[in-house]
């Protein structure tokens, strides 16, 4: 038996407060549109080489830079860490039943922890010139085959059913009209049968408890901005377990010292602006030997260290993928940094995006 439909308040906005999170703190205005003067609400954090212009970024008229033009994107990850899979139901806000609205994605097996997905075209899933609200589904995915989110939401909130859904907050139409490459995540615990344990909070966040679940969102703007000899990253912190943090990149090459990617970054945040630009592939070594490691902002302790291999094994950007003058970001998600293992949560991870998919 899982819990019926609920609905959570807690989300992370980049520079749109809604419901604001525990530990939401930093405003980084990525969601809005680039000021005419060319300057840009800087984040936390300052990588190697952060301040490096990329190749691709234009000049405002003030002489500052700004994001390099582009159509809206969408990309969506799961970062439910309770779960092993989830599917959303994007219904306009406030009328939307979800009467004729198909789930995304499209396939029952939903979206996997940990991984990423673009919607393409935006229309196929998003309600256009409304505010949307994302209901996300866990459990049984297979008891939502070939029903519509209308569906899908009645079966939740009956006794002993075997899918639990979450209504999100709701994010306003502007949102969707802006020229950025948006970045959506599912964070925090659904809660479900069994789904308690002496060490939870570790795993799901403070608020956390099987009757009060801590399902939440994160939305930010990814940066497009590159240089042609370098790899550009961001991280994107979507643990609702975790505080603040400091996150660190060690080459997978003998010797390598480690370089911060993103200083003090607390939930909801993406970091650095502009993206990191330290280092070139080759500089990188072999990718699947680097390691991404989190370190407390205060004591400077290692408190995770999750190698690239696993990354890449549970991302969908291969290896060779990754080259100079593209953009990449890492989804922080899942439990707190060295929280217990064995528990009904997915340990720290991270999801490789693409920056401009």
């Amino acid at each position: 038996m899982l819990h019926r439909v609920r609905s959570s308040g807690w989300v992370c906005l980049g520079g749109i407060a809604l419901a604001v999170a525990a530990g939401c703190t930093q405003d980084h205005g990525v969601l809005g549109r680039d000021p005419s003067s060319g300057a840009s609400t800087s984040g936390a954090g300052g990588g190697p080489g952060a301040t490096t212009s990329g190749a691709t970024t234009t000049s405002g008229a003030g002489g500052g830079e700004v994001e390099p033009p582009g159509p809206t994107k969408l990309t969506v990850v799961n970062g439910v860490g309770d779960h092993d899979a989830v599917r959303f139901c994007f219904l306009a806000y406030p009328d939307g039943t979800g009467a004729g609205v198909d789930p995304w994605p499209s396939a029952a097996a939903g979206l996997a922890f940990a991984r990423a997905q673009a919607v393409e075209p935006l229309g196929s899933a998003i309600p256009e010139g409304t505010s949307l609200r994302a209901h996300v589904i866990a459990g049984d995915l297979r008891a939502t085959e070939g029903l519509d989110c209308a569906e899908i939401l009645a079966l939740a909130a009956e006794s002993a059913a075997p899918i639990v859904a979450a209504g999100l907050p709701v994010l306003p139409a502007p949102v969707f009209a802006e020229e950025k490459s948006l970045l959506l995540v599912a964070t925090g615990c659904l809660g479900g049968e069994g789904h308690t344990h002496a060490s939870e909070k570790e795993g799901c966040g403070d608020a956390y408890t099987i009757d009060t679940p801590t399902a939440g969102l994160v939305a930010v703007a990814m940066s497009r901005r590159t240089r042609f000899d370098r790899v550009s990253l961001q991280v994107a912190h979507a643990s609702a377990a975790t505080a603040v943090v400091q996150v660190e990149l060690t080459p997978g090459r003998g010797g390598a010292t480690g370089a911060t990617l993103a200083q003090d970054l607390s939930y909801g945040a993406i970091a650095p602006f502009p993206p990191s630009t330290g280092f070139s592939v080759g500089d990188l070594g072999a990718l699947e030997e680097v390691t991404i490691e989190t370190r407390d902002p205060i004591e400077g302790a290692v408190t995770s260290s999750v190698p690239m291999r696993e990354i890449l094994a549970s991302s969908d950007v291969p290896a060779a993928d990754i080259g100079d003058g593209l953009g990449f970001v890492l989804v922080a998600v899942g439990a707190a940094p060295g929280a217990e293992q064995g528990g009904f949560w997915h340990p720290l991870t991270y999801s490789l995006v693409r920056a401009n998919p």
